[in-house]
């Protein structure tokens, strides 16, 4: 039979009466290496993702939205869905990724072994041959797959070009909160309108949230009838969803976490409804789903790791409790995600509360010794038209920072004699409490001015043995704070890119922890620092703010006050840490017995390969 007669044997089959999860038990495959748990599916291990398997492919839905926590099945989700409107209705149907990359190490490790693996699959993506048996040059590829009577294709939201002219009756997003807006604008948009030519549309969104106002999944939850797994308490009856506020646990003599002894309690009553290990499978299976905000016609299901039947509880606490001894907000808001599957909410410090940074500061040893605790020296360097500016930060356990000295060296960056001063602050030797004297382990030097680039270049080129390298910034909620260094400017010089508003967050974060510790921000009450008033508001002269960039609601970072070369030092001198990666546990006993910090030079990197730490 012809590849059109398959075609027409299809359109002309009876419309199946399976739903989703029903066709996903009896035909879908796991293929061994794709998953903890290969073999044929079965969705009584996850009855939660019953319901929205069976939406997406209810004719009387035409959206599904899944906000949700990593590690609960979302990808195997979405394939069962692609696989049953592959087999029971063909259609059009398109996925949308982050990236092209993505789209297509999806399409080779997850899409093509579930068709060569499941029987309701097996053999229906073109084989190369026409009509008549002769062999012919396939249409299948890795980002586009035929199948009688429809087609898949795979598109990365970094290059939306592939949603042209293409339309589309099912539409399947994975983790829309990391699409990017592009010149051609929103590419979650751009799919959606793709599918507005079919009245018997299928949307399915599905990601984990980041930032509240910029998640995109958030946002749409926010739209839908916002569906809660609600679980039966094995005790009382009583229905509630499992939530990280009904989790706790015991501590030692010393006050110190036992992960081991968490359990989770039912709200009602009290009682005990899971233990420390994997939830009771007779838990989930007593589960339902019930819509908090009836009334909309979008189906939107929020789960979160708690749920998860591969997912220890205890392994949950300890991260929670690791996260928050360490004053972590950044693991805390990936646990509040990847974890909880909730938004972060970002708190700012006040705007102007400069004042109660600057009386705070404290006095540091007199002649020069370092404060208690520092372990490590780093710099950040902001380069202006008439003169560099530099904060040299110590570093100590727990990543408390200590604010050493702040300098501005007068001078045209294309003077060699202003470079000179950089170099008498960086090489400056500092004493510790234990008479070991430290300089600058790793300094950052901003290039992204345009005039000085190049002046830039030759220094830090020159020092890069030194630890010293050129850094430019690149704006956007969500860019890593490091990224993969280049050499591609005329002068060779390593450059790296950094992610400017994760390390604003990083730097604001530090800010607003109030007690000595991990995290904790220290600065030198004397004057001869360069810690003055003025410095300070700097340090806070900008804002995490909400606002609209193509009909899309974004954060990022905005002044308030013209002046803020102290938070770019601030930035700076974390990503020179951050570059160094040290092992600080290893400093303080290294410290303690007396030893000194051997001069190293940065190791050899392979190409492309980002660094994980520079060893000292």
């Amino acid at each position: 039979m012809g590849i059109w007669s398959k075609a027409w044997a299809q359109a002309c089959r009876p419309i199946s009466r399976l739903t989703g999860s029903q066709w996903a038990d009896k035909f879908r495959v796991v293929a061994s290496g794709t998953s903890p748990e290969a073999g044929m599916w079965r969705t009584s291990r996850t009855p939660y993702l019953q319901e929205p398997m069976d939406s997406a492919t209810d004719r009387r839905t035409e959206m599904v939205v899944m906000c949700c926590s990593s590690q609960l099945g979302k990808s195997e989700m979405l394939l069962n869905i692609m696989g049953y409107y592959a087999d029971q209705e063909p259609a059009p149907q398109l996925m949308l990724q982050p990236t092209v990359e993505m789209a297509e190490a999806f399409s080779k490790e997850r899409i093509e072994p579930m068709f060569q693996n499941s029987p309701g699959l097996q053999g229906k993506l073109e084989e190369g041959k026409d009509g008549r048996g002769s062999a012919k040059k396939s249409s299948t590829t890795i980002r586009m797959k035929h199948f009688p009577g429809g087609y898949l294709a795979l598109v990365g939201a970094n290059s939306p070009a592939g949603l042209a002219s293409r339309p589309i009756r099912v539409l399947l997003c994975d983790e829309v909160d990391r699409y990017g807006v592009t010149k051609e604008g929103d590419p979650l948009k751009l799919a959606i309108q793709r599918t507005q030519n079919f009245g018997n549309r299928k949307i399915i969104l599905v990601s984990t949230p980041t930032i509240k106002g910029a998640s995109k999944i958030d946002d749409w939850y926010e739209r839908s009838d916002q569906r809660r797994f609600f679980v039966k308490c094995p005790h009382c009856g009583e229905e509630h969803v499992l939530q990280w506020a009904n989790v706790t646990w015991q501590k030692d003599d010393e006050g110190n976490a036992l992960p081991m002894t968490a359990s989770m309690h039912c709200p009602e009553c009290g009682c005990i409804t899971r233990g420390a290990y994997k939830p009771d499978p007779k838990l989930l299976q007593s589960g339902r789903w019930i819509a908090t905000n009836p009334g909309s016609k979008i189906k939107g299901y929020h789960v979160n790791a708690l749920y998860s039947p591969w997912v220890n509880l205890h392994d949950l606490v300890e991260e929670f409790v690791s996260v928050n001894h360490n004053r972590d907000k950044h693991g805390l808001m990936e646990f509040v995600n990847l974890k909880l599957g909730e938004a972060w909410e970002e708190i700012n410090p006040d705007a102007d509360n400069w004042e109660q940074l600057y009386n705070r500061r404290e006095s540091y040893p007199a002649n020069g010794v370092l404060p208690e605790g520092v372990l490590l020296l780093t710099a950040g360097i902001d380069v202006q038209h008439d003169r560099l500016e530099c904060t040299v930060y110590g570093w100590g356990v727990g990543r408390e920072c200590w604010g050493i000295e702040h300098r501005v060296l007068y001078g045209r960056p294309d003077d060699p004699r202003t470079w000179q001063q950089l170099d008498a602050v960086l090489q400056r030797q500092h004493s510790m409490p234990n008479g070991v004297n430290v300089a600058v382990a790793c300094a950052c030097v901003d290039s992204g001015d345009g005039t000085y680039t190049t002046n830039v270049y030759q220094y830090t080129k020159a020092r890069e043995r030194m630890r010293v390298f050129s850094v430019k910034g690149r704006g956007g909620i969500g860019v890593p704070f490091i990224n993969t260094p280049t050499k591609s400017n005329a002068m060779k010089a390593t450059l790296f890119t950094l992610g400017v508003d994760s390390g604003k967050s990083l730097v604001m974060n530090r800010l607003s922890v109030q007690e000595p510790g991990p995290n904790f921000a220290h600065y030198a009450a004397q004057e001869d620092r360069g810690f003055s008033e003025n410095f300070f508001k700097q340090l806070t002269a900008e804002v995490l703010e909400k606002h609209f960039e193509k009909g899309v609601v974004k954060m990022a970072w905005k002044k308030i006050r013209e002046r803020n070369e102290a938070l770019d030092c601030a930035v700076y001198a974390t990503a020179a840490l951050e570059l160094l990666n040290p092992n600080f546990e290893y400093l303080a006993d290294f410290y303690q017995n007396g030893g000194a910090l051997k001069q190293q030079t940065a190791p050899r990197r392979s190409r492309g390969t980002l660094s994980k730490g520079i060893t000292l």
